[in-house]
């Protein structure tokens, strides 16, 4: 198990182009196909990509202001939206508009998807570009070498890291699904006294989920994982597990194995994502 407070954590100003710093909260095993990270982003300036794709899924939510995905799609504030391995989206055009750098906070997870590509960790990630700058510069989502070249800048990266070109998996969606948590009802959590979930879906082969989790005032939850992993941020409210305090922006890994008991103390929102074990799946 593993309990990280954001407040521990420092900004770092880690996105191409500039406009976004993050705190990364939980990793994985770099180098494995299931590896993740779990991400707090703020916006400082006005956000702008190219349309693009990625080799990995991801999950993103707005947690103070919209966040704009391309295509006149809007993800808003409070909203979930699921993004599947291959699929492009964008291009995006974010203006602060009337918020002040930094009053824009979102949450993202991105993981390795069904096909089993893996994702390349956030500390890998930093190094090859800063190895990469060295013979060219990254602009929005492309690297521009010194010759003149131009590539796709995740696949860059990719080339430096593994050797070799990066390859999309077929998208198993068309684009974004955006999920409307307040549109569901809670119903009660099995042998858990005044605790409520929101089941939002299931998605892809791999069967990799979210869910809301509401704790009224003095509830116990108790955590384990018996076949996938569980990634749990608190939205709002406050506890404990295991002696360690939750707070608004804390973050909880529970991996197959861990069993742990939330107890809150005032009244918790908290936003929790499965992950699976990848299994090869047969060719279609």
């Amino acid at each position: 198990m593993k309990v990280v407070s954001s407040e521990q954590l420092e900004w770092k100003k880690d996105h191409p182009t500039g406009s976004l710093a993050f705190k990364y909260l939980l990793s994985g095993e770099d180098g494995a196909p299931d590896n993740f990270v779990l991400i707090l982003a703020r916006q400082d300036a006005r956000f702008t990509t190219e349309r693009h794709r990625h080799n990995f899924d991801q999950f993103r939510f707005p947690i103070s202001g919209d966040m704009n995905v391309g295509n006149d799609i809007v993800l808003p504030e409070g909203q979930l939206g699921y993004f599947t391995e291959g699929a492009a989206y964008g291009p995006q055009d974010d203006p602060l508009d009337k918020a002040a750098p930094g009053d824009r906070v979102h949450l993202t997870l991105q993981f390795g998807g069904s096909t089993g590509y893996g994702y390349l960790g956030p500390d890998r990630l930093r190094a090859c570009r800063d190895e990469l700058r060295k013979h060219g510069e990254f602009v929005d989502v492309l690297y521009r070498r010194q010759d003149g070249k131009t590539l796709g800048g995740l696949d860059a990266v990719w080339r430096h890291a593994f050797g070799r070109k990066l390859e999309y998996p077929k998208p198993r969606y068309s684009g974004p699904i955006i999920i409307n948590p307040s549109s569901f009802g809670w119903v009660p959590f099995p042998n858990a006294r005044d605790v409520q979930r929101k089941h939002l879906g299931a998605f892809t082969e791999r069967g990799t989920w979210t869910e809301m989790v509401r704790l009224e005032t003095g509830a116990h939850w108790r955590l384990t994982a018996d076949d996938a992993r569980r990634l749990v941020f608190i939205l709002s409210g406050t506890g404990s597990i295991e002696g360690a305090r939750l707070s608004a922006y804390s973050s909880i890994q529970i991996d197959p194995g861990d069993v742990a008991e939330i107890a809150c103390e005032d009244a918790t929102e908290a936003l929790v994502f499965g992950l699976p074990p990848i299994v090869k799946s047969a060719a279609t």
